[in-house]
């Protein structure tokens, strides 16, 4: 069963829609008749999921890390749209390098676009998802919940969504708005391929996995569940409920596993 027609005639922004997970929401959400506002720096790729799927996609291109951008873009969506019911913070970048080795501009945009992108579009979201009593999910991962090595900038920025998630989750509360995390394990995706080197460039190569991977169209139909039916987080995987709970019952245990994923 697929939530995307519970969006219908709905307002929905998708941050990082160029390619995964975010495609895989917009193409799920625009054939089910939503209002789909796609936000990545690669204007051609969002150009191809309108090509695809038609005019109710409405491109907003630029850099998550901006929040000049971030504001334009949510007041934009919502001038076009009459409002906004639900958003979806997917955006992220990743790293595949030991903290010793690392440039430290490389933990830099770990969290100006991981944390500080969704913390933008939260902000700006906020008095639109207030009006329509939406939801809003933050997109976090397995290294959200446990640190792994060669991930120590990406982890630390995830840690920091699942901070911002719960705080808001209590003070959105009141205001009728639905916070959620759904937190993917190994995803077949860009962001694997595309991940930081210890210099910084994108080392186009996947790292070494353990245990299931999912398919970003798998990861986007949890998502869309998370918003369906306002679930408060959401861990996927087999693989992934594992760790999280090792992590708590025998930390050490979740060392050693942890240690077996390095590369």
């Amino acid at each position: 069963m697929s939530y995307a027609p519970y969006f219908k005639d709905k307002t929905v922004l998708i941050t990082g829609a160029s390619s995964g997970i975010g495609r895989a929401l917009a193409l799920k959400l625009g054939r089910s008749g939503a209002q789909v506002g796609v936000l990545a720096r690669r204007e051609d790729k969002l150009q191809e999921l309108r090509d695809e799927i038609g005019g109710n996609i409405h491109i907003l291109a630029g850099d998550i890390a901006d929040p000049e951008y971030c504001q334009r873009s949510v007041v934009s969506l919502a001038e076009q749209t009459g409002g906004i019911d639900v958003v979806f913070n997917n955006a992220g970048v990743s790293m595949n390098a030991l903290f010793d080795d690392a440039d430290i501009a490389v933990f830099h945009r770990m969290m100006e676009v991981n944390y500080f992108g969704s913390l933008y579009i939260a902000r700006y979201a906020q008095p639109y998802l207030e009006h329509s009593r939406g939801s809003i999910i933050f997109v976090s991962s397995i290294v959200g919940k446990r640190g792994f090595p060669t991930r120590s900038g990406y982890s630390a920025s995830k840690f920091a969504i699942q901070a911002l998630f719960e705080t808001l989750r209590v003070e959105w509360a009141p205001k009728g708005i639905h916070v959620g995390l759904v937190a993917p394990g190994y995803t077949d995706t860009e962001i694997r391929v595309q991940a930081l080197g210890p210099d910084g460039a994108r080392r186009n190569k996947p790292g070494k996995s353990t245990g299931d991977v999912m398919t970003a169209d798998e990861a986007a139909e949890a998502l869309l569940r998370a918003a369906a039916l306002r679930k408060r987080e959401i861990v996927l995987t087999t693989g992934g409920k594992l760790m999280v709970w090792l992590n708590k019952l025998a930390p050490r245990c979740a060392d050693w596993a942890a240690a077996r994923v390095v590369g």
